[in-house]
């Protein structure tokens, strides 16, 4: 799967959740290192600007949404996209549902002092 049909298959997840008021659906997401479980917390903000959260209707949202940032995580390791630094732990998903347009936000663990 291209990082291409990743992006549009988010994209699609979040059209179909969003309540009708939404005019931008944002997903805060942060994924385990081992892959298996991934925490996911969903704002929108309405046509006026105001933002609130929402849960999705279905578990089959955070579901998809988990195995395709997964997917787009392997991706980033197997093209080698990390210019030799750990991939990318956490993101912020933020679809414009007016213009269709989705950006996402990469995050990085911040190095630990030992």
């Amino acid at each position: 799967m291209s990082d291409d049909e990743i992006y549009r298959q988010i994209g699609q997840i979040l059209i179909d959740a969003a309540p009708a008021s939404a005019a931008v659906v944002i997903v805060e997401a942060e994924l385990s290192p081992e892959d298996d479980h991934c925490k996911l917390l969903f704002d929108y903000i309405d046509g006026a600007g105001k933002k609130d959260w929402f849960s999705p209707g279905s578990p089959d949202v955070d579901v998809g949404i988990h195995e395709n940032l997964i997917a787009l995580r392997k991706l980033y390791k197997a093209q080698d996209l990390t210019a030799g630094l750990p991939v990318w732990n956490a993101c912020v998903v933020e679809l414009d549902v007016v213009l269709g347009k989705l950006k996402i936000d990469f995050k990085y663990l911040e190095p630990q002092d030992d």
